[in-house]
């Protein structure tokens, strides 16, 4: 993980950037003045429009909107800018904003906004530049505004939004009322937890970063909330292979998975740390169901149990389990396991006995439900893999509050525990011991499907097999699984993506991030 991947960051993260770059000497309108240059930029690269709508409301979003707009007159840009209960209720910083525009020659208008100039100007506007409301937003838009939303996103005009959609809340994700949907963002320098959390990040658009001039000694001491991976620095964290290497270079894994209708978790999970690279995987499984797996995945070794109908038959069969645990290098738990009192008594056992590295995913996570001494045994060698559902059973929580607070679900579990955690799910949440967070960017709803997650784990345990330190495998594992999802949607139906097309395409993704 490094500093220099693009940072997240709440509203009082940036508020506070903003006072501590103007104490260190940086005026105001500086800040601004960075802002707006750097989106009006964007926008005649990108866009080139002819005719603008911009919008005005009061505060410092406001104010990049005005230097937008004149920037635009100063190309010949022509812009309507509209002023949300008039120049009166702009705070000082953004009247000065708006007194440079009125003096700025162009093709361009100032008016106040209501529902009639608006509906009048976006008859003629190829673009329109949403400059309402910040990052600051966190009541419900009044109906007033909430009308003005509703005009700009009927326009057929490309809607631009300066940092955050107006109406959505920038660090909750929330759409408070209604809001405006963009077609672009233009995040002010970082990302804001909006662009990615659910309901909001629907309303975002295609998310761009627009530099504003911070300085760099102001930025040294200043820690995000999260950092979101960029794909050359992931392809620079794949384990090594060095050309000498031989199959216990690459290291064994060890897949307890499986029971009675559910071998294909476990064939899955083997088949994922197979193409990860591992030069050895074990299947650890009750062995009147073992044939399948022998039959599916020739390439797997087959650790046979002693079983009740297909299901682990609990402590009495781990004398056979016990020399294994003594040989392999990381053991992925959990697939397709089930639940029952014999069984999670088993992965107790393991976690208690075995010292290595271990993937804990599925049905192995509920072993740790009311076992915090568990979690602490191991936690600093282990990541856990869990969906909402699963991290909700594990804090008693619902998964629904999961879901809707992920980043600081996540932020209070890894605290509490030190432990690597991996909240799977759109957008999938890593949270490391030493508690940096990590957004993963990539994924689609072809994910959404049994089997997935079991190919994920065994991706994982294959790069920690590898070489692969947990941080990074906790980082890369979510990014090449999320990335093989959005190159097959690129030719495909999302819906349409199988874990056995995820299997089937990541050594050409794989061979992608080496080259």
């Amino acid at each position: 993980m490094t500093r220099s991947w693009p940072w997240i960051v709440q509203a009082a993260q940036q508020r506070a950037l903003d006072s501590a770059s103007i104490h260190s000497g940086v005026s105001p309108e500086a800040l601004m003045e960075s802002a707006g240059a750097h989106a009006a930029e964007w926008l005649l690269d990108r866009l080139g429009p002819r005719v603008a709508t911009i919008l005005v409301g009061p505060g410092g979003n406001g104010g990049d909107a005005l230097v937008v707009a004149r920037y635009l007159l100063q190309t010949g840009v022509s812009a309507h800018v509209l002023i949300r209960h008039g120049a009166e209720s702009l705070s000082s910083l953004t009247q000065q904003m708006a007194e440079r525009l009125s003096q700025t020659e162009g093709p361009g208008t100032i008016r106040a906004l209501d529902s009639a100039s608006l509906s009048e100007a976006l008859n003629t506007s190829d673009c329109v530049l949403d400059g309402l409301f910040g990052s600051g937003l966190s009541r419900p838009l009044t109906d007033e505004d909430a009308e003005i939303c509703e005009i700009v996103n009927a326009s057929p005009a490309t809607r631009v939004c300066l940092d955050v959609p107006s109406g959505i809340g920038s660090d909750s994700g929330e759409i408070l009322g209604t809001a405006i949907r963009a077609d672009f963002t233009l995040a002010m320098a970082f990302y804001k937890p909006c662009h990615w959390l659910y309901p909001a990040a629907a309303f975002c658009g295609d998310v761009q970063r627009i530099d504003v001039d911070y300085p760099s000694t102001v930025l040294a001491h200043m820690t995000p909330l999260a950092y979101v991976p960029e794909r050359a620095s992931v392809a620079s964290m794949l384990p090594m292979r060095p050309p000498t290497g031989h199959k216990g270079t690459f290291g064994h894994v060890l897949a307890i998975a499986g029971s009675q209708g559910m071998t294909g978790a476990a064939i899955l999970c083997a088949l994922g740390a197979l193409r990860a690279g591992a030069g050895r995987v074990t299947v650890a499984l009750p062995e009147t169901i073992a044939s399948v797996i022998q039959t599916a995945v020739p390439e797997a070794t087959t650790l046979l149990l002693p079983d009740c109908e297909g299901r682990w038959s609990g402590l009495w069969g781990l004398d056979c389990l016990a020399p294994a645990l003594q040989q392999v290098d990381v053991i992925a738990i959990g697939p397709g396991l089930g639940r029952d009192v014999a069984t999670l008594e088993m992965v107790r056992h393991v976690f208690r006995n075995y010292t290595g590295r271990l993937v804990i995913d599925a049905d192995a996570l509920y072993a740790l439900v009311d076992h915090d001494d568990l979690l602490a045994t191991v936690a600093g060698r282990s990541v856990l893999t869990p969906h909402p559902g699963e991290l909700a059973a594990l804090i008693g929580s619902a998964a629904t509050d999961v879901n809707s607070r992920r980043l600081d679900q996540v932020a209070a579990f890894v605290a509490k525990h030190k432990i690597h955690l991996v909240l799977k799910g759109r957008p999938t949440v890593i949270g490391l011991p030493c508690g940096s967070m990590i957004v993963n960017p990539t994924g689609n709803t072809g994910l959404a499907t049994g089997g997935s997650g079991d190919v994920l784990t065994g991706l994982m345990a294959g790069l920690i097999a590898g070489g692969s330190c947990l941080d990074d495998a906790a980082i890369v594992s979510p990014y090449i699984h999320g990335l093989v999802a959005d190159q097959w949607a690129i030719g495909h139906a999302e819906r349409s993506l199988m874990p056995s097309d995820i299997l089937n395409d990541l050594p050409r993704v794989l061979k992608e991030l080496e080259s």
